[in-house]
Formats: C-alpha cells, sequence, structure tokens
C-alpha cells in the first residue's frame, strides 16, 4: 500500500476543496452515507463522488464496508486527525481576525451541564457580554460526554464538564468540585429529618440517579464499587432537572450536587444529608481544543471564571 503520508503530500498538487473534507468529516462521525447527506442536506451520491474524489487524489482508502456498515481505515483515522485540525485552524483563524477587531465580530460558543449553566456559567457569561457587547455568545446545554465530543469537533470552544476527561487532544484546566449529597423529599418517612445516612443505608432505598455513562453517574458508580454497596436504581435520567421533581414527590431518593437543590432546600420542597464518612464530590474543569493558538475569547472566559471561582 502506498505510504500515507507520500499520499498525503502529493494531494497538494490536486484540487482538494474544505467541500470535500466537510463531506469526509461527516461521513467519519456519522459512520454513515446517508446520515452525513441528512446531516449536510446533500444527496448521497453528491457525497459518495466528493469521497471517492478525494480518495483518489489521496491514492489511498479512507473507508472500508464491513456487514454493510462504515468504518475508517488506518489511513482514514490519520487522515481525520488532520482534517479536523483544518477546521480547528480556520475557527482559529477567524477568531484571530477579530481579535484585531477588538472583538467586535464572530462568534464563541461554551457548553456545560444544567447545574453548571444554571449557576456557574451567568455571572461569567454577564461579565464577558459587558466586555464583547458584540460578541455572539452561544451557550451548548448537554451530558459531558455529548459537548466533549462538540469540543473535539471544534463545534463547542469551552466547555464547563465533569471530570475526568483525557484525551490527547483536550486541554482540561481543573476549576472547582461540588459536593454530592442524598436529597429526599421533605416528607420521607424515615429521612425527613435526619442530617446523615451511612452508606450502607443507601441500599435500603430506591434509587433515582443519572442515567449510566454520565459523567456524574461513573463518579457515583465508583462510590459504590468502592463501598461494596448494591444500589436499587427505581429510575435514572437524563439531567437533574428530572430528578428533582420525582424526588419531590417521594419516588425515591437521589445522589446529586448540593448546589443543584440549595433553592428547594431553603423553600422546603427538598431535604438533605450528607453521606457520613465520605467526602463525595465531582470534580469540574474547563476543557477545550489543545491547540498552539487558544483564541482570545477562550482565554478571556478561562480568565473571567478564575477570577470568579477566587470570589
Amino acid at each position: 500500500m502506498t505510504d500515507v503520508t507520500d499520499a498525503f503530500n502529493s494531494a497538494r498538487t490536486y484540487h482538494m476543496d474544505l467541500r470535500q473534507l466537510e463531506m469526509f468529516l461527516a461521513v467519519a462521525e456519522n459512520g454513515s452515507f446517508t446520515l452525513a447527506s441528512q446531516q449536510l442536506y446533500v444527496a448521497q451520491s453528491a457525497i459518495s463522488r466528493k469521497v471517492a474524489l478525494l480518495e483518489d487524489e489521496l491514492r489511498v482508502k479512507l473507508f472500508k464496508r464491513v456487514n454493510k456498515r462504515i468504518y475508517l481505515t488506518a489511513e482514514g483515522e490519520t487522515f481525520l486527525r488532520y482534517a479536523r485540525r483544518v477546521f480547528q485552524n480556520l475557527r482559529d483563524a477567524v477568531l484571530e481576525v477579530s481579535e484585531i477587531s477588538q472583538l467586535r465580530c464572530g462568534r464563541v460558543s461554551i457548553g456545560a451541564g444544567v447545574i453548571a449553566c444554571t449557576h456557574l456559567l451567568p455571572p461569567v457569561l454577564e461579565r464577558f457580554r459587558e466586555i464583547h457587547p458584540q460578541l455572539d455568545l452561544e451557550v451548548v446545554v448537554g451530558p459531558t460526554e455529548r459537548l466533549v465530543a462538540e469540543i473535539r469537533n471544534s463545534r463547542v470552544d469551552l466547555g464547563l464538564l465533569t471530570l475526568p476527561i483525557a484525551y490527547p487532544d483536550i486541554e482540561v484546566v481543573p476549576y472547582c468540585s461540588e459536593e454530592l449529597v442524598v436529597v429526599t423529599s421533605p416528607k420521607h418517612q424515615v429521612l425527613q429529618k435526619r442530617k446523615s445516612i451511612s452508606p450502607e443505608e443507601l441500599s435500603e432505598y430506591p434509587l433515582i440517579l443519572f442515567r449510566r455513562g454520565a459523567y456524574t453517574r461513573k463518579v457515583l458508580d465508583q462510590f459504590f464499587l468502592a463501598t461494596g454497596i448494591k444500589p436499587v436504581i427505581r429510575t435514572e435520567a437524563d439531567d437533574v432537572a428530572t430528578i428533582k421533581p420525582l424526588v419531590q414527590i417521594n419516588l425515591g431518593i437521589t445522589i446529586i450536587p448540593l448546589r443543584a437543590v440549595e433553592e428547594e432546600i431553603r423553600r422546603g420542597e427538598l431535604h438533605y444529608l450528607r453521606i457520613r464518612g465520605c467526602n463525595l464530590r465531582r470534580h469540574l474543569g474547563l476543557v477545550f481544543h489543545k491547540s498552539d493558538h487558544v483564541p482570545r475569547a477562550v482565554r478571556e472566559l478561562i480568565g473571567l471564571f478564575m477570577a470568579q471561582k477566587g470570589r
């Protein structure tokens, strides 16, 4: 097989365009020509032609079919890294130009979960808008695993996400930690007036938790494993906004960040208990794409977060 590096070098003599790269990325990320065509609103046949042309230019196969599914070849994996870098460099260039014009134009996007969006982002974003009123600021709300993918694909510039996150193309700045507490209905027959609970007692009550695979759920699963607890999980949910009303009507208890329920506790709508003998916490970090040039807007946002942290 032709050496992939030689193929990439020879590709410079061809007229490879960004549309080809965009189509290649869409197929690679979706694992499907059909889904790529739906994402880009382009006929599947057009995407197939563009990808075939790209393979001809590079003189390598980028995809292989196995049991009607599409997979990247080794050359395709290598090319994917460089294609992502091309689009990241383009976005860096746009932001660089925005810097030259004192950030009077352009867009910056920040991603976070529901709790961070509600309690941690507002003061920072308010200050950022005061400094750069003309910059288009986008907030993307979602689970950590999806937002990490958006950052790696250069669709989100900065994330405030649950750790740990470890990818070679991702930079992480530790930001803060949040105490995880047991939350119950104030009408719970046994726990309504208690201030603490032992880890062993948790297996006696039905739990309403984040769905399996969510980063905060991973923290809890590690805690259950380390303490030998066999939890009785009654319900799994995607976000804290779903969990809280179910706990409030006494369908079960939960373990979530104290920050997420402080208002409800003050109003007497929920009750919380600490777990005795355990300092159960989740850690959050500022997450962004590793690059030789971190855009000024991202640098300024990180600075504002760190300043807010010190207050």
